[in-house]
């Protein structure tokens, strides 16, 4: 899926951090509505949904958080990939993949339950797995990254296996046990907020950089070198500005500002300043 390089790192930054808690908000206010913070037994859901239903207010309402969380839960995929893939673009993808296919089973497993289906239970479960794959790739990339805090990026990865274990034993073993969904579902929400908020402050520390201004610093200080050198150089400057490198470098080329040639010792085309 194509990234939006144009944007600014401290604009992606800010975005994804935005995004993610008016998402979780919403996602707040829903699941309290249902007497719950994530999935509990069926029975209590669809008991829950159906006495709302019969306040036309509470329901308007609920559906509207319900709209709004799934079109934030939608956005924030992009913004949130823009920062990380320039840390592993293949896992970023997955990682938004994972936050697509959650949305999918929410939207269709909170539909189900709007028709106070049983089944309903399942599906949101099966969406739950995925936020836990997208809570532990995120995890991973968070972690490796070296700008974001190891901590977060370890208790994103803890906290979705331990989620994924206490509302599993909750759902199939001790559906009496509703406390410890509750709490196997802060396990994972609560890492996501802190993520949200490393990248509020992260967006107000972040210089704005002009990539076409680092490249050509780093041309001028070695001469020529391959994309893959100038974006590994580009990291030291801007920890979230490489991976709008690419496109710099041919938008300076058209201008050009800078050239580049094939070279037998790198195996591989090198970039240079043009005189």
């Amino acid at each position: 899926m194509n990234q939006e390089l144009g944007l600014s790192p401290r604009s992606c930054a800010r975005n994804a951090g935005t995004f993610l808690l008016i998402r979780l908000s919403f996602g707040s206010i829903i699941y309290l509505a249902l007497n719950s913070v994530f999935p509990v037994p069926s029975y209590e859901m669809v008991g829950a949904i159906s006495n709302i239903k019969t306040n036309s207010l509470l329901f308007t309402g609920l559906l509207a958080a319900l709209f709004f969380m799934g079109l934030f839960s939608l956005i924030v995929a992009f913004p949130l990939n823009n920062v990380l893939t320039s840390i592993d673009e293949d896992g970023s993808k997955r990682a938004q993949k994972a936050r697509l296919a959650e949305l999918f089973f929410f939207i269709v497993g909170m539909g189900l339950l709007i028709f106070e289906n049983p089944n309903s239970i399942q599906i949101l479960f099966v969406s739950f797995v995925f936020y836990v794959i997208y809570m532990i790739l995120n995890g991973y990339l968070v972690f490796v990254s070296g700008y974001l805090s190891k901590v977060l990026g370890i208790s994103m990865i803890l906290g979705g296996i331990t989620g994924f274990l206490t509302i599993t034993i909750t759902l199939y073993q001790m559906p009496g046990l509703i406390w410890l969904s509750t709490i196997g579902g802060l396990c994972v929400v609560i890492p996501e907020v802190a993520m949200a908020f490393t990248f509020l402050i992260k967006a107000l520390r972040i210089e704005i950089t002009d990539p076409k201004e680092t490249i050509t610093m780093i041309l001028k200080e070695f001469g020529e070198a391959t994309t893959a050198e100038i974006m590994d150089q580009s990291s030291k400057v801007s920890a979230e500005c490489k991976d709008r490198i690419p496109e710099a470098l041919v938008f300076l080329e058209s201008e050009g500002k800078v050239a580049k040639k094939l070279s037998k010792e790198k195996r591989g085309y090198v970039w240079s300043l043009v005189s």
